[in-house]
């Protein structure tokens, strides 16, 4: 099952207690790749479905910076 948008506002609003100003939202956000580095979010897109009559017209596309600058310590963990 691939993750919403809604999943993810509902899952940090459990850390925030949908708070502003609480010590996650300061947090970089990191995505793991496939070799166990974190790469750093740089910018979101939201990107329209070339597909004619796709069910899932928007899709939101995280772009990162590219630079193995650190590993994961839950690497191969779950």
């Amino acid at each position: 099952m691939s993750m919403r948008v809604r999943d993810l506002q509902q899952y940090l609003g459990k850390f925030t207690e949908d708070k502003k100003g609480t010590a996650i939202s300061n947090c970089h956000i990191y995505i793991e790749t496939e070799s166990g580095s974190l790469e750093e979010i740089r910018r979101i897109e939201i990107q329209q479905s070339s597909i004619i009559g796709h069910a899932e017209p928007l899709r939101m596309v995280l772009k990162s910076e590219n630079i193995n600058r650190f590993r994961s310590k839950t690497f191969r963990q779950s």
